[in-house]
């Protein structure tokens, strides 16, 4: 369902905002609904994305991804001090077969002074 398993980024400046993507395709032959996504984690991280809709490759917004479609999450990450690592779990849950709920580990930092 997502191309990777975490996102991490140790390549950032205090007070610098990373934008980050996740991807999410549907190698199956039904449609993928997302029922819902969550977001828990440290002070500096957030959601571009309102939960259950995802930004398509093609079209407009929405919480289905057809089979063999492409659709994204976007969020970032902002540490605000040298040194200051924000972490979280991004949670998806669908109605994926193989992995109905997916955890995505998300960690930015330990930032640097600009």
């Amino acid at each position: 369902m997502t191309d990777r398993d975490s996102i991490v980024d140790q390549s950032i400046f205090a007070g610098q905002q990373k934008n980050q993507t996740l991807q999410i395709t549907n190698k199956g032959q039904q449609d993928l609904v997302v029922s819902g996504f969550t977001l828990q984690a440290d002070t500096g991280w957030t959601l571009s994305n309102t939960s259950p809709m995802l930004f398509q490759a093609e079209g407009s917004p929405s919480a289905t991804v057809k089979s063999n479609k492409t659709a994204f999450i976007n969020m970032a990450c902002k540490p605000t001090t040298a040194g200051e690592t924000i972490a979280g779990t991004l949670t998806i849950t669908s109605n994926a077969q193989n992995s109905p709920t997916k955890n995505i580990q998300v960690s930015c930092g330990p930032a640097v002074a600009p």
